[in-house]
């Protein structure tokens, strides 16, 4: 009876961990920006941008005296560099500790900031789709492969007003976050350009 047991829980582990694999292996990856450079005018506009250089602010020396003052006021060292802590990783890189995305191992140069797929999701598989397809693949083809576009509130909400942040409403009213009037800034990230094609 118990060698039974043992084996019938012995398969529903290898069950288990072979759909964990499976389940991984079938979800979209993290590969950076590089797979960006055919949007050459919207890569430079958010290399510019704050998202492109959100990793930049958790280093004491190339914050703004702004920013050190907003980390002072709650209560943050504004003299020390914030690189190496995932909670602030979580949301100046691009998928920090997902698969293919940055981490304390791997923290290829096209994965630092607030990066395309952070607004778009992971491109591993649209990105196959666009190269294959160019201007001839649809919105819902890309979008099963996991492309956001237009980014989404829920998305930005991720590190934006967040609780897990200090940086939140809650903190201080002037952290609550405006999705649309954020859309519009022009600093924030890349500017919008009209699709060449119908996508």
């Amino acid at each position: 009876m118990l060698g039974k047991l043992s084996f019938t829980w012995l398969g529903m582990l290898v069950m288990v961990l072979a759909w964990a694999t499976f389940s991984q292996a079938e979800a979209p990856q993290f590969v950076g920006n590089e797979g960006c450079n055919c949007h050459k005018t919207e890569l430079k506009d958010w290399s510019e941008s704050t998202h492109g250089l959100a990793l930049d602010q958790l280093f004491a020396s190339k914050r703004s005296r702004k920013q050190n003052k907003a980390m002072k006021d709650l209560g943050l060292d504004y003299k020390k560099d914030y690189d190496q802590d995932e909670k602030c990783l979580e949301c100046h890189t691009t998928g920090f500790n997902q698969p293919g995305g940055y981490s304390l191992q791997n923290t290829k140069e096209d994965l630092k900031g607030v990066g395309c797929e952070s607004c778009h999701g992971a491109g591993s598989k649209y990105r196959v789709l666009h190269k294959e397809k160019d201007e001839t693949f649809t919105k819902e083809e890309a979008a099963a492969l996991g492309e956001v576009y237009p980014p989404t509130e829920e998305m930005c909400r991720k590190c934006h007003d967040n609780e897990k942040s200090v940086f939140n409403s809650k903190s201080d009213p002037k952290y609550g976050f405006d999705f649309k009037a954020r859309l519009e800034e022009k600093k924030s990230w890349h500017k919008k350009y009209e699709l060449l094609f119908k996508h």
